[in-house]
């Protein structure tokens, strides 16, 4: 197999299932943090792909090479923000996701604080 990539998403996104799927046998701190990571996680890849910050927007860094020991700079691409509801789309997919995981995880975390031993 010489081009055989293996992405950590998809291993993050196979042991993310598998803590929900035993999110009853776990402890709850166990269940509230997979669900506040991912929250996480989906509000960040929101927010880089509105284009607003992070690595991949563009963000005007420029590229450095070197050639025969010298330095050159490279100008970055500039930083665009979408212009049409299309391209603002997965953006606010990612962030509605990622707001009901963070939710989750608060939710679960006031019921253990606030009403320990209550099932």
């Amino acid at each position: 197999m010489r081009g055989f990539q293996l992405d950590w998403r998809w291993v993050a996104l196979i042991i993310f299932i598998a803590l929900l799927a035993n999110g009853r046998s776990l402890p709850w701190p166990v269940t509230a943090l997979a669900l506040g990571g991912g929250g996480v996680y989906l509000l960040v890849m929101s927010w880089r792909s509105a284009g607003l910050g992070g690595r991949g927007g563009g963000g005007g860094r420029g590229r450095v090479t070197y050639w025969r020991g010298q330095r050159i700079e490279m100008p970055g691409t500039p930083r665009r923000r979408p212009a049409a509801w299309s391209e603002l789309a997965p953006a606010v997919v990612y962030a509605l996701i990622g707001l009901a995981l963070l939710f989750g995880a608060i939710s679960i975390v006031l019921n253990q604080v606030l009403l320990p031993g209550v099932v």
